[in-house]
């Protein structure tokens, strides 16, 4: 499965008027995806227990899904393109303040 890591252009164009989604169906292939991002994309964290806990849905257009690392603040985004049902790409967020060490 082909996989896309968006740049940070790229995620912050698909973040338009967030709204928290409480329910709702996956894409299909969404756990295909998130097998096949390259371990490299992970920066090091770890996203395997597959724990979402934040869906946001941007104006019809696309979905961010959260899929968390073991540490608070970071996940992998998974972005689907709402109008094609398709996943658009993948981004990892850490919203942590810059310089924040990780915990060993």
């Amino acid at each position: 499965m082909m996989t896309r890591r968006l740049t940070p252009e790229e995620f912050a164009a698909t973040r338009i008027n967030p709204q928290r989604v409480n329910s709702g169906q996956p894409v299909p292939h969404l756990w295909q995806y998130v097998e096949a991002i390259p371990v490299a994309d992970f920066c090091g964290f770890d996203c395997r227990t597959g724990a979402v806990t934040h869906v946001y849905r941007m104006n019809d257009q696309y979905e961010h899904i959260l899929v968390n690392s073991e540490f608070m603040g970071v996940a992998m985004v998974i972005v689907v393109d709402l109008v094609q049902q398709d996943i658009y790409g993948h981004f990892l967020l850490d919203i942590n303040p810059p310089n924040t060490e990780i915990p060993e």
